[in-house]
């Protein structure tokens, strides 16, 4: 059990002490073992919910509860994670966060988890802002200049969006979409749609686009991941809505292609570099008659314009293994140094 307390600041508010429970619900499908679930996506949360602001480690509290519940739907191969705030006189809020771990590694569905853990936590520190910290009581009212005041504020939602500030675009959302005012309706429902929707998947086309921004490959990757995480997070949150879930697997056949793509074109880059040591270490072997040894295998590196790392040397018989690594892709290689020849094996 985890032991938070929920700082609101606003002038009229008093902190909340919260004692927080962590509960998963696997069936027989198990995506990743339960402790790696629990560490992906629950400490991501709790670090996400802390860095705002909203919550703190103290002694346990029974009155105020937070719980954090991993929910997991084998045949649609769908992890959720769901966090619920019960504070004493105040009303319960529910914030949750899905994503499709189809066809995935290891790897991927240990970040898919830590980007639910993060996406659910974001939701519910903004709609605790929304409806806690900064409630908007004027537009649960009925009157003309309610209806106006809502627009105005709808539109603001958008623009903020627009400008990539989604968790300030949240917010304003988050209390649109709690209007209760007669007429209210039109602009509530859109509002809903734009959390369940519209912010995700404007979020997703933007990390498309930036593909990194100064075309580091590891940005790039970074940037595919999120693009991707985001569209498997529609895909579980829309299942219901056909187009929604075609343009989702569409983009993610897009994002797979660039990721490939980029991949080969790294592999081509570090086997150019590879050629390029392999030639200094052969013109070595060829005046000394004898393998490079690791200090002076890693002073020849140093020499290459490109940034390259020497990771280990191992002996098989009389061949010499050197294991590289080409530090700007991050891609591994290795040359064979046996019969008077210096070889790239892979």
């Amino acid at each position: 059990m985890f032991l938070m307390v929920l700082f609101v600041f606003s002038a009229h508010a008093k902190p909340f002490s919260v004692s927080t429970e962590v509960r998963i619900h696997t069936g027989d499908w198990y995506p990743l073992p339960e402790a790696d679930m629990k560490a992906a996506s629950v400490d991501t949360a709790l670090a996400e919910l802390t860095k705002g602001g909203l919550f703190s480690i103290v002694a346990e509290d029974e009155t105020n509860k937070l719980r954090l519940e991993i929910s997991l739907i084998g045949p649609a191969e769908t992890a959720k994670l769901t966090i619920q705030v019960h504070l004493k006189d105040k009303p319960s809020y529910v914030s949750t966060a899905s994503i499709s771990v189809h066809d995935m590694d290891f790897q991927d569905i240990y970040n898919a988890f830590e980007h639910i853990g993060r996406v659910a936590a974001q939701r519910l520190n903004d709609k605790t802002e929304a409806l806690i910290i900064k409630p908007l009581d004027s537009l649960k009212k009925a009157s003309p200049a309610n209806d106006e005041s809502l627009q105005v504020l709808y539109d603001k939602a958008q623009s903020l969006k627009r400008q990539y500030q989604y968790n300030k675009s949240r917010v304003l959302f988050e209390q649109v979409a709690d209007a209760k005012g007669e007429g209210s309706e039109r602009l509530r429902a859109l509002a809903q749609d734009e959390l369940k929707y519209g912010l995700t998947v404007f979020e997703a086309k933007q990390s498309m686009v930036s593909m990194g921004g100064g075309g580091e490959p590891g940005a790039i990757f970074k940037s595919i991941r999120h693009a991707e995480n985001l569209y498997r997070q529609i895909l579980a949150e829309n299942s219901d809505n056909l187009i929604r879930t075609q343009e989702a697997q569409s983009a993610l056949d897009n994002l797979s292609v660039s990721r490939n793509a980029l991949k080969n074109v790294l592999r081509a880059q570090t086997l150019m570099v590879a050629s390029s040591v392999r030639i200094m270490m052969e013109q070595e072997l060829m005046m000394t008659g004898e393998c490079p040894d690791k200090k002076l295998a890693s002073r020849l590196a140093a020499n290459m314009q490109t940034n390259v790392s020497i990771k280990n040397i191992s002996r098989k018989g009389k061949e010499v293994l050197y294991a590289f690594t080409e530090n700007k892709t991050g891609n591994p290689f290795t040359l064979s140094c046996a019969d008077y020849r210096i070889t790239v094996i892979h």
